[in-house]
């Protein structure tokens, strides 16, 4: 993973393998606290802060998919899960 996240702590690409595409959710995931709510404009700029590839909307729908974020139906509120 140490090849995908620059000293910046920025995702400089999305990985092919699976394995690496988990780590760098997870990574990503670590940038939210549990018990806050972010709306989805402080959600796309968390996520724009640790990337640098211009596809936020891919990680955030990653973070959703993968259970590590939470959202109301309506997309305006979202949680980390625990």
């Amino acid at each position: 993973m140490n090849n995908l996240i620059n000293d910046l702590e920025q995702i400089h690409r999305w990985p092919k393998k699976p394995k690496d595409k988990e780590d760098i959710i997870s990574f990503l995931s670590s940038k939210f606290e549990i018990g806050e709510m972010y709306s989805e404009k402080e959600v796309n700029n968390i996520i724009n802060r640790h990337h640098l590839f211009n596809d936020t909307a891919l990680l955030r729908r990653e973070l959703i998919g993968r259970k590590y974020l939470k959202r109301k139906d309506d997309g305006s509120e979202y949680w980390k899960t625990n």
